[in-house]
């Protein structure tokens, strides 16, 4: 009896009240739920150049094609839209900070998501909240194919291109084996071509490189291009002139060649009778810069005060008179020239160019005089012979 009465003690109104609570937490969890406004995410921002068509908040945000998250809010903008992707916090940790992102479609005509691609290299840390992401690139929407095609077909004149058309095709008309040869070629052609490939990628590199010197030096190029065109149109102006300056050196030049022609066995010869002269001086070409140096030296160390200073009005001579040679007789008088300056007989400088420096003369031959022997020299002073006296008075007051 007790415990029938307890039962009782519930009224059906509590029982009604407690399945309106149980239904509301269903509802509300339900939807709780679907929303997933129970989750916890990680906001990071990315930006692309566009959204695309179909992409909207909710929209999906995959990795290796697993669901790590989904599109916030979408910002579009005059350049550029800003999608929030809200990331599953079990899921960042895994996803490396240089993650790239691209935006893609799943059809032609179907809804965009996010796909995050891992990079070659990942980077040891890790995407955080706030993280900035930019888009590589976004799909390719068919509508924007077909805007461009038909601003290809607004612009093409439906006519010319029918009779464009029909051209073709009589062209090819019955040329169905030598177009199936001509593939075949060109296929050879490029089964060939294909294993040069990276060299023909290393040479566009390399002309890239040629392209950035070239672009470089491209101001300059202009300068000499402009330089180039006033120097053409001087020229043309000057016509005229050049015409006649031409014609006078081909005239000169076939009066040269009248000259030159006509006279030249002479010019021969005395090329080659001036070769003994000019073997000489080349002999003693040394001795030309010790002359010309020693000059200079001289002059600024003393000489003007032997020749009278800077006024060069006086010269100071210590000279004395001394009894003459007799008369020149041939063969006994000729000269003896065996003096050198230099060793081993070769020209040389002496003391020159700087006396101060190079004296006393290491090596100096002198031998010269007249003579060829010794005993045709002089021995004592005369006065010569015949002397000065045997002109005015004869040979009785010379003794002869």
């Amino acid at each position: 009896m007790s415990s029938i009465g307890t039962r009782r003690s519930i009224s059906p109104g509590w029982w009604a009240a407690l399945l309106v609570v149980l239904i509301t937490g269903l509802i509300v969890m339900t939807v709780v739920l679907f929303t997933g406004s129970y989750q916890r995410y990680v906001d990071v921002i990315l930006t692309s150049d566009r959204s695309g068509l179909v992409m909207e908040p909710g929209a999906k945000v995959k990795m290796r094609g697993v669901q790590i998250g989904e599109v916030g809010d979408i910002s579009p903008g005059s350049n550029q839209a800003t999608l929030q992707l809200r990331l599953y916090p079990s899921a960042v940790a895994a996803i490396p900070a240089n993650v790239h992102a691209e935006i893609k479609a799943t059809t032609a005509f179907g809804a965009k998501y996010v796909d995050l691609i891992a990079p070659p290299n990942p980077s040891p840390a890790r995407l955080t909240a706030g993280a900035k992401l930019m888009s590589d690139n976004v799909t390719t929407e068919v509508n924007t194919v077909f805007q461009s095609l038909s601003g290809v077909l607004q612009s093409v004149d439906p006519a010319k291109l029918n009779a464009t058309l029909g051209a073709v095709s009589s062209a090819l008309r019955g040329r169905g084996d030598e177009l199936g040869r001509t593939l075949d070629d060109a296929n050879a052609v490029l089964f060939g071509v294909n294993p040069q490939m990276p060299t023909v990628q290393e040479d566009v590199q390399a002309l890239g490189a040629a392209s950035g010197a070239y672009s470089g030096a491209a101001q300059d190029i202009l300068s000499i291009l402009d330089a180039g065109g006033v120097t053409a149109t001087t020229v043309t102006e000057r016509q005229t002139h050049l015409d006649a300056a031409l014609m006078s050196a081909i005239g000169l030049s076939q009066t040269g060649i009248d000259v030159l022609g006509s006279n030249q066995d002479a010019l021969v010869t005395s090329v080659n009778i001036l070769e003994p002269t000019t073997d000489l001086l080349m002999k003693y070409n040394p001795t030309y810069t010790c002359l010309l140096v020693g000059a200079k030296w001289f002059l600024d160390n003393g000489l003007y005060d032997v020749t009278g200073g800077t006024d060069h009005k006086s010269v100071i001579l210590d000279a004395g008179i001394l009894p003459g040679d007799n008369a020149y007789q041939y063969p006994k008088h000729l000269p003896k020239v065996n003096a050198s300056g230099g060793p081993g007989g070769k020209p040389g400088c002496g003391s020159l160019p700087d006396p101060s420096a190079a004296y006393p003369v290491k090596q100096l031959v002198t031998d010269t005089g007249w003579g060829a022997n010794p005993g045709d020299l002089p021995t004592t002073p005369t006065l010569g012979d015949p002397s000065f006296i045997d002109f005015l008075f004869g040979n009785a007051v010379g003794g002869r």
